[in-house]
């Protein structure tokens, strides 16, 4: 609190200076702090048509690359199981000289999050630049369902 020169009260008004101090000093902190948290990977979801049908097993071309990770810590690659090293070094072989680099990626519903994103982060890695989600298991023939029982 200040004097007012002349009167023998004290002055009652706030001083703001030291507010407006720690706020500009916040602020210097949120703006530098505020680019180092903008870290992401980019995305794009395919539009929803649902007249759309999945591509047939016999017609994916021989060429597509799915890396499926397992629980127990391997990998498929192109339903070979194999070690995450040994993909990955396949994986750089294959898209050394390639334009087009794309993966489609699935996991078993028990692979735990981390796991997932180990193997995700070796494949990009390993030279792969485009990365599909694959959301449903391939339809084989012992996931068709089985038809219902005559009652």
């Amino acid at each position: 609190m200040g004097m007012a020169l002349g009167t023998k009260k004290p002055a009652s008004d706030i001083n703001v200076t030291p507010l407006i101090d720690v706020v500009l000093v916040l602020l210097i902190i949120f703006m530098v702090l505020t680019p180092l948290a903008e870290k992401q990977k980019f995305i794009r979801v395919p539009d929803y048509q649902p007249e759309m049908q999945p591509v047939p097993p016999d017609s994916v071309p021989p060429d597509q690359t799915i890396l499926t990770a397992l629980q127990n810590g391997n990998v498929l690659l192109n339903k070979q199981e194999m070690s995450v090293a040994d993909a990955m070094q396949r994986l750089h072989v294959a898209y050394d000289g390639r334009p087009s680099k794309v993966l489609f990626f699935n996991a078993e519903d028990t692979v735990k999050y981390d796991q997932v994103v180990y193997v995700l982060d070796q494949a990009h890695g390993s030279g792969v630049n485009t990365i599909g989600m694959m959301t449903d298991p391939p339809i084989t023939a012992q996931a068709a369902p089985a038809e219902a029982a005559p009652q």
